[in-house]
């Protein structure tokens, strides 16, 4: 009897903690977590860019001032045809994915986009010399 007893008792425990968690409420104090992170990240990226960028504009600066600065070419040609070539991929893919997973709809856009304008790219990469 007194296994049936503590038998019952482990029964109603485990079916109290099962009632809890399927209808466990979280605080709303998660919200505020995922609102802040965002904010956060932009923020401090931003801060870091700038600081990135206003070293390297002094770096620029003092190789100008010892004459020690060499100008670099920059291709633009080059440039478009490799960025054409990465966005019109991308966009092949994000198309390929929405389509089988959403169906048609407005979520095809984010395969488009980048597909258009990598197309854009790879198309003045041929029309120029």
């Amino acid at each position: 009897m007194d296994n049936q007893k503590i038998l019952e008792q482990i029964l109603k425990n485990q079916e109290l903690i099962l009632d809890l968690i399927q209808n466990y409420e979280p605080s709303n104090g998660y919200k505020i977590v995922l609102f802040l992170v965002p904010i956060f990240g932009i923020v401090f990226g931003s801060v870091l860019i700038s600081v990135i960028a206003y070293f390297w504009y002094k770096q620029r600066l003092e190789l100008i001032r010892a004459g020690l600065y060499k100008s670099s070419g920059f291709n633009f040609r080059v440039y478009s045809f490799f960025v054409g070539l990465v966005l019109s991929f991308t966009g092949i893919a994000l198309l390929i994915v929405f389509i089988l997973v959403l169906g048609n709809s407005l979520a095809m856009l984010g395969g488009v986009i980048p597909l258009a304008i990598g197309l854009s790219l790879l198309t003045y990469y041929k029309m120029q010399k």
